[in-house]
């Protein structure tokens, strides 16, 4: 027999709203004009190896939010990790890397 607080844990992730595994990057700027490119595509399921928690909400909030190349360069949002060390540069992968069709 389940106690209450296990009761309740187990109701609470049931409710839980399951995490997407693509999420779109709302674009914050206009398109370079000619740009075929769709907005960046993130996957949960490639990043597998960390917890929401690594991420959330420290360097993204629980909802898609847009961000520029230069604050990513600054070290923001992806920049945090892919600055060629912890993961590959964003400043040396090919667009086609992020900017994905579904």
């Amino acid at each position: 027999m389940l106690g209450v607080g296990a009761l309740a844990w187990a109701l609470w992730l049931g409710s839980a709203t399951p995490m997407p595994d693509a999420v779109r990057i709302p674009p914050v700027a206009s398109r370079p004009k000619g740009s075929s490119l769709p907005p960046a595509l993130f996957r949960h399921g490639s990043h597998g190896q960390f917890t929401c928690y690594a991420c959330h909400p420290s360097l993204f909030p629980q909802y898609p939010e847009g961000f520029t190349h230069a604050q990513m360069h600054d070290g923001g949002y992806c920049g945090a990790c892919h600055e060629g060390t912890a993961a590959f540069s964003i400043r040396e992968a090919a667009c086609e890397a992020c900017h994905v069709p579904r």
